[in-house]
């Protein structure tokens, strides 16, 4: 996939700066950024069931109902199992939007889709997780918080729901939480991440150039053949098992250049006085 230039008139403004009254008003009918396709569903015999993987088309940053409302947007990170992808997005995000000066704009939080609700890692299944979150985000709070599982009051509540894992996780994700605003895969956004930002070669104004550096160049090359909609992600990621170093350093890679992406979007359709208003470093 082409990485896309992130200068603020390269992206056209996509959504209507909505007030609160405007926000009350969704949670009562929460269109979502398919909400043609709901339209269909409720109105087949099958409109209980979730649509079929052949039929899910995934949503675009085109079709993206966000609302500024608040000049704040409350992000969830949804993977298969609160695992390594979930927990990676939030703190990368939580990086990257600090350092980008929004770190008052995008506040991130995670989940999973299957997950016993408020489980608890033990010390082990925490030391293992935080090993795996490292460098990305090496504070010991993502990997030994409990274990969280989605739901649909969640997805409600979010301003922007971020699946990670490719198209079967959004379908899923959007099944579980048909009040959801918005719901769209992580690797959408990585159109957006400019390319000198995330291989640690030009000015590190989004991404910090150590970062980049460290999780993104080795493996560049192999994160950037993914297609928007395919499975990406680590099997298994939320238990104690082996995994492949070569896998993980690919999905922390696109998982930092998927934030990337998100906060240089975010960025650009956002208010302008947020974005102003504070003084980069």
């Amino acid at each position: 996939m082409a990485v896309a230039c992130s200068a603020r008139a390269s992206i056209p403004t996509c959504t209507r700066r909505s007030t609160h009254a405007d926000r009350g008003s969704r949670c009562r009918h929460v269109p979502n950024a398919t909400d043609d396709q709901r339209s269909e569903r409720t109105s087949s015999p099958s409109s209980s069931s979730s649509p079929s993987p052949s039929s899910f088309r995934p949503a675009t940053w085109r079709e993206l109902d966000i609302d500024w409302g608040r000049r704040h947007l409350q992000t969830l990170f949804v993977d298969d199992a609160h695992g390594v992808l979930a927990r990676g997005a939030e703190g990368v995000c939580q990086r990257v939007a600090k350092w980008a000066g929004a770190g008052h704009m995008v506040f991130p939080e995670s989940a999973g889709l299957d997950v016993q609700h408020g489980s608890r890692m033990d010390a082990d299944e925490s030391m293992s997780m935080l090993t795996r979150l490292h460098p990305v985000c090496d504070h010991p709070r993502y990997a030994a918080k409990p274990r969280y599982a989605f739901t649909d009051a969640d997805g409600a509540c979010a301003d922007l729901v971020v699946t990670c894992g490719g198209a079967d996780v959004e379908r899923r994700v959007r099944a579980a939480s048909p009040s959801a605003v918005a719901v769209v895969d992580l690797w959408e956004f990585a159109q957006f991440a400019d390319r000198g930002e995330i291989d640690g070669t030009g000015v590190a104004a989004i991404v910090q150039r150590s970062l980049a550096l460290e999780c993104v160049a080795p493996c560049i090359d192999e994160a950037m053949k993914l297609r928007v909609g395919d499975a990406w992600g680590l099997p298994n990621s939320s238990s104690g098992g082996v995994i492949d170093e070569d896998e993980m350093a690919v999905a922390r890679a696109r998982t930092v250049v998927g934030v990337a992406g998100l906060v240089t979007f975010l960025l650009a359709i956002s208010p302008l006085e947020e974005v102003t208003r504070v003084t980069k470093r």
